[in-house]
């Protein structure tokens, strides 16, 4: 029976890992053209939005590296269940990157934005399923 769950929480993560790789990808893609608006603007200087995207940019840029990378953990866990505790530690450094780039958005006077509170999301599902996986190792 633990042969059986091993293997259908493998797949649910195998899925979930290319889920969060193009998650990533599509997220960093993104952050790049708002970060390039920040620093292209040169005449919103003055009422300070450069800098509020300029970090909402670079927060989620930062939580979106480490969405990719827990992708590409979460597929090598998926086949080597050894690696399940690696991919939660990675995970729960992608909810404090998340919750820390939500803080500085707040911070800064942005709004709270769509991308890193989705990306707390899938963070935390990971951390579940790393932690489901790990479980049914043992």
């Amino acid at each position: 029976m633990a042969v059986e769950q091993t293997s259908t929480i493998s797949w649910y993560l195998r899925m979930f890992s290319y889920l969060l790789m193009i998650c990533g990808l599509f997220g960093l893609a993104v952050d790049g053209v708002v970060i390039y608006g920040a620093l292209a603007d040169g005449a919103a200087a003055a009422t300070g939005l450069p800098l509020s995207a300029l970090v909402l940019g670079v927060a989620a840029a930062v939580a979106n590296g480490i969405t990719i990378a827990a992708g590409v953990l979460g597929r090598a866990a998926s086949r080597n269940p050894g690696r399940a505790a690696a991919l939660r530690s990675l995970a729960l450094a992608g909810v404090v990157a998340s919750v820390f780039g939500l803080g500085l958005c707040y911070a800064t006077g942005g709004q709270l934005p769509t991308s890193l509170i989705f990306n707390l999301l899938l963070m935390a599902i990971c951390v579940v399923i790393a932690g489901n996986l790990g479980k049914s190792v043992q």
